[in-house]
């Protein structure tokens, strides 16, 4: 197989009008598909759950005071905690979940984030976009101030893997005559309270967790990464993005 790779150095300005388009298809995006996830877990060495789970909304009766963002921040987690092979955890989790998956008939796969600042490859026909970040985590000193954001996301969501700290899932979806392969980070996801009873303790009992025993495999003899199944999957539509906002900034509806 052929290897290709890209390294942008320097922005480029490209042009609309300079634009041509190799398909008469529409820009619209179908069959978008759910295909794997996993959560990182904060340990000695590079560590994933699979298929892992986005953290529960749970937001507390009434209104109540959130801290302000501080400590550790990832900016990109994959980079930061696997840096010799950021994208790993994606492919891992694909190659348990959908080891039939024929991934020459994938013309692009990309991190949601990666837009500004990539790093291109090419596979056979397949363009590969991987996030490139010049700090890949930040830490927010008691003097500084970057929004409430993550300590919103702590008080209003309850999660239930051990010493989790990202979920990110993977899934494909057409568009203008291509089939995109993308991961994104998942914020949290609503529980069905009917089915459950209503109570905190039913929905995570629902999800049929497993013990927190549960050991960890090494990916590979070549890989740093190390691998155990936890969690259960969760159906794309009850996924949240969580947003917080000034409250002298109102939304206009």
């Amino acid at each position: 197989m052929e290897d290709v790779r890209l390294h942008a150095t320097s922005p480029v300005e490209i042009f609309r009008l300079d634009l041509g388009s190799s398909t008469s298809q529409e820009a619209i995006i179908t069959d978008v598909k759910h295909l794997a996830s996993y959560h990182w877990i904060d340990a000695p060495t590079p560590t994933i759950a699979v298929p892992g789970s986005p953290a529960l909304w749970s937001p507390p009766e009434g209104s109540r005071p959130v801290k302000k963002d501080h400590g550790l921040v990832y900016i990109a987690q994959n980079a930061a905690r696997l840096p010799d092979s950021p994208l790993e955890p994606m492919f891992r989790s694909l190659y348990i979940e959908q080891p039939s998956l024929d991934l020459d008939s994938i013309d692009v796969v990309t991190d949601r984030n990666n837009i500004r600042k990539l790093f291109v490859e090419m596979a056979a026909q397949t363009v590969i976009f991987c996030r490139e970040e010049t700090a890949t985590y930040e830490v927010i000193k008691p003097e500084d101030f970057r929004g409430f954001g993550h300590e919103f996301e702590k008080a209003y969501t309850t999660s239930h893997i051990k010493n989790s700290t990202s979920h990110h899932r993977i899934i494909s979806y057409k568009l203008g005559g291509l089939h995109f392969l993308v991961c994104h980070e998942t914020d949290g996801f609503i529980g069905d309270m009917t089915k459950t009873g209503g109570s905190l303790a039913n929905i995570m009992d629902s999800l049929a967790i497993s013990p927190e025993t549960n050991p960890t495999e090494k990916a590979s003899s070549l890989s740093k990464l190390r691998i155990k199944r936890d969690g259960q999957t969760v159906p794309r539509e009850k996924t949240l993005e969580i947003k917080t906002r000034a409250v002298n900034k109102p939304l206009q509806r």
